[in-house]
């Protein structure tokens, strides 16, 4: 039950990413907007499936459950979560700084105006939240289950985490002229809050991978 709460819980967070949300609603302003949108999904969901698949074999492995296979996968959360509170800190310093852009490069903005559905597949697999992604991955590698709870929990975080940029979508594709003023004041409000977002969310998951990390080497 703790896996799955966890889980919830990473996913919950992976919905508010900034980078995400703001790409996406740059997504919605192309040509074949519904296409990519759906396609968008389909990669995040794609590449969801590879890592938790990956992320059980491993946590199946002995190698990382036993001696210094599985002090090594502690470690490795650890400085994750490490390296998540220094950029949490970062990014805190920086959340009253002004912003006049939201971040992405005008060329990358000029691609996104183009996009194909397999290059918003592709887009979709590259701009999701990879730091909690791979949080989520280093918890089931740590707390192997079976797989019935695996699965569940796959299911869990894939919902969670494409919750924001998916009910956008369901917006968006409802009723697309009232959604297209609202998504751009939500795009000035992301670029505006994204350094705070981004500095709460690190800290806390870097502050569970450090408990949970110190934890397992403690105890074992």
């Amino acid at each position: 039950m703790s896996l799955l709460i966890t889980i919830a819980l990473l996913g919950l967070l992976a919905s508010v990413s900034p980078s995400t949300i703001l790409v996406f609603i740059l997504l919605l302003a192309t040509a074949r907007a519904r296409l990519n949108a759906a396609a968008f999904l389909i990669g995040w969901g794609v590449s969801l499936i590879i890592v938790f698949a990956v992320s059980y074999v491993a946590g199946g492995a002995r190698a990382t459950q036993h001696g210094s296979g599985s002090t090594a996968v502690k470690v490795i959360e650890i400085l994750l979560g490490v390296a998540l509170a220094f950029a949490a800190a970062r990014q805190w310093r920086r959340r009253d700084q002004p912003r006049t852009s939201s971040g992405v490069t005008k060329k990358f903005t000029g691609r996104l105006a183009q996009l194909n559905p397999w290059e918003a597949a592709t887009v979709g697999i590259l701009k999701q939240p990879w730091t909690l992604t791979a949080a989520a991955a280093l918890v089931l590698v740590r707390h192997h289950s079976a797989l019935p709870v695996v699965v569940f929990a796959f299911v869990a975080f894939a919902v969670l985490s494409t919750a924001t940029v998916g009910l956008i979508f369901l917006y968006f594709a409802r009723r697309p002229g009232e959604a297209e003023a609202h998504l751009s004041d939500l795009r000035d409000r992301v670029v505006r809050a994204g350094p705070a977002i981004f500095a709460i969310v690190s800290a806390a998951v870097g502050v569970f991978l450090i408990v949970d990390g110190v934890i397992g080497i403690v105890g074992s």
